[in-house]
């Protein structure tokens, strides 16, 4: 529980300390007077965010710290997890924000982070502000105040969030080939154009190029031919080539005189035999050489045709070729998209099944829960002068049914619930946002919590006003019940109620004054006579 708080420069508080002690401890005192600032504070030490402009306006930086003592087994545990020291019994929390950054945290000592804070503090204490009472008239918020009172419930929320997410990914997949397939639908007939266009010009690979060449020997077919045929006669000389031959049969002679004249006679009968093998080739050629009218034009045709498909696909002969190819391939895996969805299709409908299976597991937990939810809280609701209130858990009614409609399926399960109320016998149940009052509203939440207190490991229950809207008799009681509450957990409240001070074990009467044209507020604990002042 909470021993001793200490705060400084926080807001309007300068330097204030109070220790508190088992039982109820109340906090009384006129409005703006700094009652909620002290909540605010123990709020940083249980892990709220720090905000630069908490920060008094004198000071850099506001300093929160508290003593906790003893600790419950839980928070020791956390404790020990993360390597954190405790003597004594004993836990020191301690905030330090700063009006610029740098803002520091630690457990006896120890730099924690935000996120350890959190760790330790939640089997700690709890703070209920009036904010908390107006989720009363907020079903989103029901669930979770309905799976906080069973234990039972979060093993079967996890188990339901693990199959939650086989569903998503095995959705996801088919989606992603549905939207791939239908995409591919879209495309289809231009694909088939284009192959069937590309599939019309026949191409070949490196054919540019063979054009080209073929196209220069047509274009310059009399240039070509005349040369070749003068080369010819040059070589078919009887001169010419019988010359060099003979001057390799004279080297012939004196080729054993010395080494070089026969390597001369060597290179040259070379030279002799390559020069009748080309003198033959250009007969050849010359006597090959044919111009065709029709195949020049049907060449430049095809140069024309090719040059026009290149500018449209913007792509080489060669890259329009692969392109082709990719289409070919495109068109033929097309049909694997039915098998691959067909697959998909099962392994979503298999998730399903076993969402759905968990689905059903978690409501009827929960259906379970809210049953003694109700006859609980209806018995609470009547200590707190509710004696004819009707309370019930209304489930929505979901369709599980279609695989391929995810809608009804949530992180936190499928179910959607309202809270319903009567508090008048003979008036049907209807909508708690609809028909509850603020007091009724405040009497509620402490029967709710209450409950969820009885299920909890909470130290400490801190409640700011949760008593609004209720006067005279009906006070008595909410004071009787936080009483009873306060013999099992410490409780710190915050109160304008004197019948609510009055059942408290302890009062603290909180004021602020003006000295030295700065405002700053006070705490002190109040005797006997102090108490009915």
């Amino acid at each position: 529980m909470l021993r001793h708080l200490e705060v400084k420069e926080f807001a309007i508080i300068e330097n204030i300390e109070v220790s508190f002690e088992a039982g109820m401890n109340v906090l009384t005192g006129e409005t703006g007077a700094g009652k909620s600032l002290l909540i605010d504070a123990i709020g940083l030490l249980l892990g709220d965010r720090a905000q630069s402009d908490i920060v008094r306006s004198s000071s850099d930086t506001a300093v929160v710290r508290a003593l906790f003592s003893p600790l419950s087994v839980h928070v020791k545990r956390t404790l020990e997890a993360l390597e954190i020291p405790f003597e004594d019994d004993e836990l020191l929390i301690e905030r330090r924000v700063k009006r610029t950054s740098g803002n520091l945290i630690k457990m006896n000592r120890e730099t924690v982070t935000l996120q350890d804070l959190r760790r330790v503090t939640s089997n700690l204490a709890d703070i209920h502000t009036q904010h908390d009472t107006k989720r009363l008239i907020n079903p989103s918020t029901y669930l979770s105040l309905l799976d906080g009172y069973d234990a039972a419930i979060a093993p079967l929320k996890e188990t339901y969030r693990k199959a939650y997410k086989a569903y998503k990914d095995a959705m996801d997949s088919y989606k992603k080939l549905k939207e791939e397939k239908d995409s591919t639908l879209e495309k289809m007939d231009m694909l088939r154009f284009q192959l069937d266009e590309l599939r019309s010009h026949d191409l070949k690979r490196d054919e540019e190029e063979t054009i080209e060449e073929r196209l220069k020997t047509l274009e310059n077919f009399d240039a070509i031919f005349t040369a070749l045929k003068e080369a010819y006669a040059r070589l078919n000389d009887d001169d010419t080539l019988d010359g060099i031959y003979q001057t390799a049969q004279s080297l012939n002679r004196v080729e054993d005189l010395n080494g070089a004249y026969k390597s001369y006679r060597e290179r040259i009968e070379r030279a002799y035999y390559e020069l009748d093998d080309v003198r033959q080739s250009l007969y050849d050629d010359v006597s090959g050489m044919d111009f065709d009218p029709e195949e020049l034009e049907t060449l430049q045709t095809r140069q024309f045709s090719l040059n026009q498909l290149k500018r449209k696909y913007a792509r080489s002969v060669n890259e329009m070729i692969d392109y082709q190819e990719e289409i070919e391939s495109k068109l033929e895996n097309f049909g694997d998209y039915d098998s691959a969805l067909k697959s998909a299709e099962t392994s979503v409908r298999d998730a399903h099944r076993d969402l759905k299976a968990r689905a059903l597991e978690l409501t009827k937990k929960r259906k379970e829960t809210a049953k003694r939810i109700e006859t609980a809280l209806e018995k609470e609701l009547s200590q707190l002068e509710l004696k004819n209130a009707s309370f019930r858990i209304v489930f929505e009614a979901r369709d599980l049914e279609d695989p391929f409609n995810p809608a009804p399926f949530k992180d936190s399960g499928t179910d959607a619930i309202d809270f319903h109320l009567s508090t008048n016998k003979g008036e049907p149940l209807k909508p708690l946002k609809h028909v509850a009052s603020g007091g009724e509203l405040s009497r509620i939440m402490l029967a709710l919590k209450t409950l969820l207190l009885m299920q909890d490991t909470l130290d400490l229950i801190i409640f700011d006003e949760i008593d609004t809207g209720v006067s005279g008799y009906v006070a008595s009681q909410v004071a009787k019940k936080m009483a009873s509450i306060s013999e099992n957990i410490q409780v710190l409240a915050i109160t304008h109620l004197p019948q609510v001070a009055a059942r408290s074990d302890h009062h603290f009467y909180i004021y602020k004054e003006e000295t030295d044209e700065r405002t700053r507020t006070h705490v002190e604990p109040l005797d006997h006579e102090g108490r009915i002042k």
